[in-house]
This record gives structure tokens, sequence and C-alpha cells, in this order.
């Protein structure tokens, strides 16, 4: 040191990072800009779609055919495509049904429950213990418990009339219609 002047090689790496000439993320995303965390989807079990045809739209684009996952965003407004993690399109949602006997196991009543759903929420409770317990010891032993089954199913189907694929989404009480309008040539 000469002066108390600092020789470039002891400087800190902070202080020359503004003037690097090359940015720090290549392409100039972040991982949490990328499709799959944009739109992102509750689990990565996903019904499969199986496409068999191409599906063209208006401006030129299209479907390859091949297997996809089919998704229901989280505000249930839109159907995502995807295939191995890269999002292929955005499917608006026209129609939705949910089950309302399973929503009541799912979501908590606020208003006053009857003799019969004080019992059913009991042995809910109860049922709940016990997987709690398998759990436990699952954990300790090391292997993953088996998942209980749900029903998933994805659909895909031409209607003539319209010149649009239907679309279904059906998982556990979900189920949730889509349409793309397509190019028939």
């Amino acid at each position: 040191m000469i002066d108390g002047l600092i020789t470039p090689a002891l400087r800190d790496i902070d202080y020359l990072a503004p003037a690097a000439p090359y940015p720090v993320i290549p392409s100039g995303t972040t991982v949490h800009q990328k499709t799959i965390y944009r739109y992102s989807i509750p689990t990565d079990e996903q019904p499969i779609l199986s496409i068999v045809d191409n599906i063209t739209d208006y401006n030129g684009n299209f479907i390859k055919p091949g297997h996809y996952q089919l998704a229901l965003s989280n505000d249930k407004e839109f159907l995502y495509l995807i295939e191995s993690k890269n999002l292929i399109a955005v499917i608006p949602v026209f129609k939705i049904s949910e089950n309302k006997k399973e929503l009541k196991k799912y979501y908590k009543n606020t208003k006053k429950l009857t003799k019969e759903e004080k019992k059913e929420q009991k042995k809910l409770q109860k049922k709940e213990k016990l997987q709690a317990i398998i759990d436990t010891k699952y954990a300790k032993t090391g292997a993953t418990p088996p998942k209980e089954y749900e029903y998933m199913d994805a659909t895909i189907e031409y209607i003539k009339e319209g010149g649009y694929y239907l679309l279904m989404y059906e998982k556990g009480f979900i189920r949730a219609w889509g349409a793309i309008k397509a190019r028939i040539e």
C-alpha cells in the first residue's frame, strides 16, 4: 500500500461487480421468472392428456401430438397444458363443477353442526390421528407411506359444430371444462 491506497488486487469483489462486462444472469431472467414458477401448479401429480392430432389455431401456432399434463390453476380460471415442466398452452375455463358433499369434508364450516355432522367430524378426526401414527411409523423406518388414491382424468374431444376442442379436467371432486378454438384444414 502506498499512501493509504488499496491496490486493485485487494479490492472487494462487490466493488468490481457493477463494472463487470457480463451480467450475472446470462439470459436476463431469474429462476423464479420461468413459466414453471410464474404459472405454478399445486402438485406434480396431474392427469395426463393424450393428443393424437395437431391442433392449429388461426395465428399458425400449433400443439403437437403427444402426452401432456393438464393442470388447473389455483384460482380455477385457467387450465395449463404442460410438457416436461414447460408451459405449452393456457386455456380459459368456462365451466367448473364441485361436489358439495365433498367440499364439506375439506372446508371447515362456520355454522353450527348437527349431531350427524358432529359424529362424522369425530370419525374424520380419529381417522386423521390413525393416519398420523402410521406416517410416523413409516418415517422411523425410512419408508414412504402409500398415498390414498385420488381419481384423475383428462379428456379431449373435437366438437364439429363449433370447430373447437373441448377439454375436460377431473381431479378428486373438481371438474373443469375448457375449449381451444381450432382451425381445421
